[in-house]
């Protein structure tokens, strides 16, 4: 089977706000925080989406590749490979931000461990893409992505955490660590028999 896995808040836990914290100290800069627990850089300051390029250009970036993974995620990534899953990463790290998502995304999933069989840049409707490359499990963090993918039929398991928490229940599949998710894959590849 054909598992997609997202890289940043699912298999990675990233602190947001010290890196970014830092960069505004260290340039000057006074933007106000207004949603500490916002799941988008955009959202988290009152700055622009300029002002996050910039902030990401300039080094921020390293808040998304150089989090830590979460515990458990390698080893079940691992067990899933060893059982003959194919393993797709698949991000929405964009273009705009990395010079090569992809091969930045590769090489950081080298260098933690994390076995995979390719990596997906730069892909916003994962639902479709998977749909479209015959992938049946997407692992992923963002409500609107998992709901989106859950409707075309892609087998969506929520990774729950502050900034999902409210929605979690509208998604068929989720947990919150990666003992959960693991249960929720293996429920979703051998559901337990009617009994006659």
């Amino acid at each position: 089977m054909k598992i997609a896995i997202d890289i940043d808040d699912t298999l990675t836990e990233i602190d947001r706000i010290a890196a970014t914290e830092k960069y505004l100290s260290e340039n000057g800069f006074s933007f106000r925080l207004v949603d500490p627990y916002a799941h988008a850089l955009s959202e988290m300051y009152d700055w622009t989406h300029d002002d996050v390029t910039r902030f990401i250009k300039s080094g921020g970036y390293k808040v998304f590749t150089d989090a830590p993974l979460r515990k458990g995620a390698k080893e079940t990534l691992r067990k899933w490979r060893a059982a003959g899953h194919e393993i797709v990463i698949l991000t929405a790290r964009p273009s705009a931000w990395f010079d090569d998502a992809e091969s930045v995304s590769k090489a950081q999933m080298d260098r933690c461990g994390v076995p995979c069989d390719r990596v997906v840049a730069d892909v916003w409707e994962k639902g479709e893409y998977c749909r479209a490359h015959g992938i049946e499990i997407l692992i992923e963090d963002n409500f609107e992505i998992c709901k989106k993918a859950q409707a075309l039929g892609v087998k969506a398991v929520l990774f729950v955490d502050r900034h999902n928490l409210e929605h979690a229940k509208e998604i068929r599949y989720a947990g919150s660590d990666w003992g959960h998710i693991a249960s929720a894959v293996e429920y979703i590849l051998d559901p337990p028999r009617e009994r006659s």
